[in-house]
């Protein structure tokens, strides 16, 4: 959300450093209201950097209590998606918890896709075929069965016909939308043109015409019962005879939630490349589990007592706090003498934050142009983690800071995280 201007006015009129924050509040404004690009979590193609060491964290959270995905997700991303990000001497690593195979996602997509297609055609199949005049259409059958269908040309008792099935107006319609018959009748056309000709070479009782006739009588009758069955729904059309697949934004493609544990580890040495691969809860769970839960304690705990840090000293180290209405509740930016940006927000004004993020502008290092860098938590509902998070955008807009920092090693505070967490990263 951008400042009005008479706050830009305001906060303006003091230092260069002062002008610094107006521009850092603005472009967190940006990035905060972009929520579906919230899901672009990291990954081998997109993180920029690998020459620094360091640690950061992405969850993403969109599904609702009864498992369903909120529709102001970004349909083309996770959903539920918690990704650990370590680069260590400058080599990558990994973990994801709620990671879905791609390979899977896309061929529920294409299932979808399919299904909405067939739903699309039929309904075109539907509206065109009463245009056509009534006697270029077969009448309804007078039997009960829903999908039988009679002409005036042919009756069950009549013998197939040794061709393939007469052109009229009607078939033309069916042919033109229906992908399955057509494939069907073309198959039962080129094996119609083989028979004949083979049966014009070695004759009609010439075992190789019978088969190639018994061939096309097969796919004949496979076109015979397609053409039934489309007759019949055009006769008896209901809801439950060409059902709806639902919109786009309804389907649920990313089934995998994330629950606390990683599913998947990828090690990269080279940049763009993918080293040591690992999928699945069980392995992956097993081998780094400790490493994803401590690495990720310590991370956000750093990052609260920074912010702690910057608070209690604000005056000395120019650090400004703004509280703005969002949603049901508020959204607390903090910018700190370094420029960090703390971002808290109570979306429902339950007293719970449920987001939060810390950006830091300065650095190169990025995995999307409007995620956070260093910590990205939207829609938190990992009780882990929320019992870090839970007060803080009270804690912070209200004044109160539960735990004093006096003092704080102002190096970069994944550096230090990196040498705490060494011993479990020698199996990485």
């Amino acid at each position: 959300m951008a400042l009005s201007k008479a706050d830009s006015i305001k906060v303006m009129s003091g230092s260069k450093r002062t002008t610094l924050v107006v521009f850092i509040l603005l472009i967190s404004g940006v990035i905060l209201s972009a929520a579906p690009d919230l899901q672009n979590s990291p990954d081998v193609t997109n993180i920029n950097d690998f020459r620094t060491d360091r640690v950061a964290f992405h969850y993403i959270q969109l599904i609702d209590k009864e498992g369903k995905a909120l529709p102001e997700r970004n349909l083309n991303r996770d959903t539920s998606e918690a990704t650990l990000l370590i680069i260590d001497r400058g080599q990558l690593t990994l973990l994801k918890d709620g990671f879905d195979d791609p390979a899977q996602v896309k061929e529920k997509e294409k299932d979808y896709l399919n299904k909405i297609y067939k739903f699309t055609r039929l309904k075109d199949l539907e509206q065109e075929y009463y245009k056509l005049p009534e006697s270029e259409r077969t009448k309804p059958s007078s039997k009960t069965e829903p999908n039988q269908a009679e002409t005036n040309k042919s009756n069950t008792t009549a013998v197939p016909s040794v061709e393939p099935e007469e052109k009229n107006k009607e078939f033309d319609l069916l042919l033109k939308y229906d992908d399955e018959l057509l494939k069907s009748y073309a198959a039962e056309k080129a094996a119609y043109a083989e028979y004949v000709r083979t049966e014009r070479i070695y004759g009609k009782d010439s075992p190789k015409t019978s088969s190639l006739r018994a061939r096309f009588e097969e796919l004949k009758a496979k076109t015979q019962e397609r053409k039934k069955f489309l007759l019949g729904f055009l006769h008896n059309t209901s809801v439950d005879s060409n059902p709806y697949p639902g919109d786009r934004k309804e389907q649920i493609f990313y089934t995998n939630h994330s629950n606390g544990a990683p599913d998947f580890y990828l090690h990269s040495t080279t940049p763009r490349e993918v080293d040591g691969l690992m999928k699945g809860e069980e392995e992956v769970g097993k081998k780094y589990g400790q490493l994803f839960k401590t690495a990720v304690d310590r991370l956000i705990d750093s990052q609260i007592d920074k912010l702690y840090y910057y608070i209690w000293n604000r005056d000395m180290t120019n650090t400004r706090i703004k509280v703005d209405r969002f949603l049901k509740g508020k959204k607390v930016t903090v910018v700190t003498g370094d420029s960090t940006v703390y971002t808290m927000i109570d979306k429902e004004g339950d007293g719970i934050t449920e987001s939060f993020f810390v950006d830091s502008p300065g650095l190169k290092f990025s995995w999307g142009k409007e995620v956070p860098n260093i910590i990205s938590i939207s829609n938190c509902t990992d009780q882990t983690i929320l019992a870090k998070i839970k007060a803080l955008g009270d804690d912070v807009s209200s004044g109160r800071i539960p735990k004093k920092v006096d003092k704080l090693d102002l190096a970069i505070p994944e550096e230090q995280i990196l040498l705490e967490l060494k011993p479990l990263l020698k199996n990485l």
